[in-house]
């Protein structure tokens, strides 16, 4: 097979169609390829488009690691639909061999746009805002890019960014073991590209990486469209740059580039702490503090005290601060006029206490916003619980379950499974708590508390329970719900025969 997909391969940078399949495609040229597939730009003829082609290398189709995520990459792709992802048109195999095709893009990577540009550090950052947002989508959807860089970054004629290469993605709350012929992401490998890879992708600790890595590497591309260079050294041999990832120390952006702006910098070294949990924790919280400073409002890794404040309505109100100043000018020259700067001043400090009572607004619904992320990144982090309490590890579970609400599901589950009493004791209790509407969660969680101790008849009719009660609702979009439905069915993959998988889900899935 391997002789066959060469020469055709071959015949199509020559511009030869070899099969009826691609002769709606006329290739032109080869572009910058990855490690594991050749990408062509082609002309789709009858819509006369250009048209991004990418294709497994001949090399890797007998490996059934490289086929089960060339595959998953394009139905990642395939389910995404943003102006500023890679949209893809076709896909199929040919002789064995591989291939999808997306729409072409035709741009230059991040960095290279940004210096040859010469764009402003404000326009800069708005450019940076709209990766944001791709990404919040692409998150919100369930995907983790895993390897966002440069070069996986494209800046149209228009200016607008376009985020390729899902190769490395991965579905929240789903175990990379989705089919059964699939093969681990990363076993004591590294996933992802070295410039812009989180600590725990470093480590090679998979069970570590969630959104919050992806948002370390866009603090990373934060930090050099900024700067021009990175926080620590990637440069030199793997394994020292692994080190530098792990342990440097980042160079502040204020050390580089004299009265660089302290908010930014707050930003972009919260982005890329080495402690995951210091650092955003969903990429929609960093889009929204960028989104702060460049409305002038404050933003929420800085303290808010008065003297910040008091520069921040300064930077947004220039021109009356101007005039407070010169009315103070005119208060020390000419003292006979004031009485009518006394009634001035009087004015303006109401107009501070209007100020102050925004500010005090716009905390409370940032504090809401921070809970709505959280019904987002909840239902991953009780996927890491899961996994601890599954390995044993107690007293790391109960110290990661004091992000949530001691009122929230996830937190009342976790201390359920963590109770040593007996099923039968404290059950019934955590059904009360949990509540009626929940009990497809609730029999999930008795489906956990039987798998843990090694009652596999048991947990498969808890699981079966709460899939029944999934399909009841099946239609509803919310990412916890899609979360459950998810791993409901892996589990119920993981511990039926293959006969019982056909039954189970030829009815379909019921968060479809």
């Amino acid at each position: 097979m391997s002789g066959v997909t060469d020469s055709l391969v071959g015949a199509w940078v020559k511009g030869k169609d070899t099969s009826p399949a691609f002769e709606n495609y006329e290739i032109i040229q080869e572009l910058p390829q990855g490690g594991q597939a050749i990408v062509y730009k082609a002309i789709h003829k009858p819509t006369k488009t250009h048209v991004a082609m990418k294709i497994l290398l001949p090399t890797l189709v007998a490996s059934t690691r490289a086929r089960y995520y060339f595959e998953r990459e394009a139905e990642l792709i395939a389910g995404l639909d943003h102006p500023n992802i890679v949209k893809i048109r076709d896909s199929g195999i040919i002789h064995g061999q591989y291939f999808f095709v997306m729409e072409y893009i035709k741009g230059q990577p991040l960095y290279r746009y940004v210096e040859a540009q010469n764009l402003s550090f404000r326009e800069r950052i708005i450019l940076f805002k709209k990766i944001c947002e791709a990404v919040t989508y692409a998150h919100q959807q369930g995907i983790i890019h895993r390897d966002l860089k440069s070069g996986n970054i494209l800046i149209d004629e228009r200016g607008e960014p376009h985020i390729l290469d899902f190769g490395l993605a991965k579905a929240i709350g789903m175990s990379e073991l989705e089919r059964k012929d699939a093969m681990p992401t990363i076993t004591g490998q590294w996933s992802g590209s070295l410039s812009n890879m989180s600590p725990e992708q470093a480590a090679a600790k998979p069970e570590l990486i969630d959104v919050r890595s992806d948002v370390y590497a866009l603090g990373m591309m934060l930090y050099h469209i900024l700067t021009g260079q990175d926080p620590y050294d990637v440069t030199g041999p793997v394994l020292e740059v692994l080190k530098n990832i792990q342990g440097a120390e980042p160079v502040r952006p204020g050390k580089i580039i004299r009265k660089f702006d302290t908010d930014i910098e707050a930003i972009v070294l919260t982005a890329i702490d080495k402690d995951r949990a210091r650092r955003y924790q969903s990429v929609a919280g960093l889009q929204s503090d960028i989104e702060n400073w460049l409305a002038g409002r404050p933003i929420s890794v800085r303290s808010i005290s008065t003297l910040y404040l008091i520069r921040k309505v300064i930077a947004r109100h220039r021109y009356v601060a101007a005039v407070v100043g010169l009315l103070l000018v005119i208060i020390l020259s000419f003292s006979f006029i004031a009485l009518d700067l006394y009634l001035t001043a009087r004015a303006a400090q109401r107009d501070a206490e209007a100020i102050s009572k925004q500010w005090t607004e716009k905390a409370v619904q940032l504090e809401k916003e921070q809970r709505k992320t959280l019904s987002i990144v909840a239902p991953l982090h009780f996927t890491n619980i899961l996994e601890l309490l599954r390995k044993g590890r107690i007293a790391e579970a109960e110290k990661s379950s004091r992000i949530f609400a001691k009122d929230s599901r996830e937190f009342i589950a976790t201390i359920f499974l963590i109770s040593p009493q007996p099923l039968k004791d404290k059950e019934a209790e955590f059904r009360r708590r949990i509540g009626e509407e929940q009990v497809r969660f609730a029999e999930f969680v008795i489906g956990e508390h039987y798998l843990k101790d090694r009652n596999k008849e048991q947990a498969l009719n808890a699981y079966r329970n709460s899939f029944k009660a999934l399909q009841k609702i099946r239609g509803e979009n919310k990412p916890a719900e899609t979360w459950l439905a998810n791993i409901v069915q892996a589990r119920l993959y993981e511990l039926t025969t293959a006969d019982e998988k056909t039954g189970l889900f030829s009815a379909g899935e019921p968060n479809e």
